[in-house]
């Protein structure tokens, strides 16, 4: 969460609005990162790379590290429930695809593996603009959410807070797919780790400046 702003929450479908339950909750969803849910992300993504360059050993440690990492990450209280329609294919909406009708509507835990700062799309982007972003996330990377606000506040700007997040158990077990083909079948092993990679979604909180009180007049005496 980054303190400091008024908070309103995007949904994935660009003209509703965000039902109260959502806003209600949306500073404790998208709060905090799994690392461990980072490091089996990268993972399967180092384990595709390995595969199609050959290295099937690399690709099989790289995939019980995955493994691993998502125990962990079972544990790490950071995960959220929400049905896949509440989330948006892309991490903009103006760049999301039409949701496919497989998208399920039931709650299932997602595993927040990434977070970023962007600039609200309604918003016209200037140097000065994206800098103040980009200084924002800098300080949101080393853990200074403080900070982080300020920058924002002091610039007036408008962001929104885009969350990338996998489908925990699904995850797990395209991971334990993966890891029963890469001796076998490293093909089937490959489409494995892609269906994992294609399961990221994302979600949105909208970060509104507010602005700073203008000092008051002193009164004549």
């Amino acid at each position: 969460m980054v303190p400091g702003f008024a908070q309103t929450t995007s949904t994935a479908t660009p003209t509703a609005a965000a039902s109260p339950a959502v806003a209600d909750t949306a500073a404790q969803d998208f709060g905090r990162l799994s690392v461990d849910g980072g490091t089996a992300s990268e993972d399967i993504g180092l384990a595709r790379q390995a595969i199609f360059d050959g290295d099937l050993g690399a690709a099989g440690r790289l995939i019980a590290d995955a493994n691993m990492a998502l125990e962990r990450a079972r544990v790490d209280n950071t995960a959220f429930q929400k049905a896949e329609t509440e989330l948006q294919p892309a991490k903009t909406k103006s760049a999301s695809p039409a949701r496919a009708a497989s998208a399920n509507s039931t709650p299932v835990a997602w595993l927040p593996i990434d977070g970023e700062l962007v600039l609200d799309e309604a918003i016209e982007p200037t140097p000065e603009k994206n800098a103040a972003v980009a200084a924002a996330n800098r300080h949101l990377r080393a853990g200074n959410t403080a900070r982080a606000g300020d920058v924002l506040k002091v610039s007036g700007i408008d962001a929104d807070y885009i969350i990338a997040a996998v489908p925990l158990e699904q995850t797990r077990k395209d991971v334990a797919r993966a890891a029963k083909f890469i001796k076998s079948n490293p093909y089937k092993a490959s489409e494995a780790l892609r269906d994992a990679e294609n399961a990221v979604r994302y979600a949105s909180v909208n970060v509104q400046a507010v602005p700073q009180p203008a000092p008051a007049a002193p009164q004549a005496k």
